[in-house]
């Protein structure tokens, strides 16, 4: 049974997670809801994200900067770039972990953007 209250929706898109040390990761985005988004890496890249898979430092959430692209599939698309809380790190096979981020902030009205992509993509199932 889905947990969660807001819907996942699957997507394949290429994005980049930038550390708190400014250090620039290209990682595939799996999924996106109005909350969060989904992310797949390697374990090296996953280290580099959340050092030794851990994702509280000073007793805080591990904050990333993520910027991706998502089409709707009528030719509209939109940057996306925010401010996330990493809210869990999980390896998915013996070298791919699955992060998942929680948005603290998104960046020139791309929620609503966000939003509408959801809608959109909730109705064509």
């Amino acid at each position: 049974m889905e947990r969660r209250l807001y819907q996942r929706i699957p997507v394949q898109v290429s994005a980049i997670v930038t550390t708190e040390d400014g250090v620039r990761i290209k990682v595939i985005a799996v999924d996106v809801s109005s909350d969060g988004l989904g992310v797949e890496c390697n374990i090296k890249q996953r280290n580099m994200i959340t050092p030794g898979g851990s994702f509280v430092r000073d007793g805080k959430p591990v904050s990333v900067f993520v910027d991706l692209n998502l089409s709707d599939g009528n030719g509209q698309s939109s940057k996306i770039v925010a401010r996330c809380h990493v809210a869990f790190s999980r390896r998915i096979s013996s070298d791919q972990c699955k992060i998942g981020l929680r948005y603290a902030d998104i960046e020139n009205n791309s929620h609503e953007w966000l939003v509408r992509f959801i809608e959109k993509r909730l109705v064509s199932k």
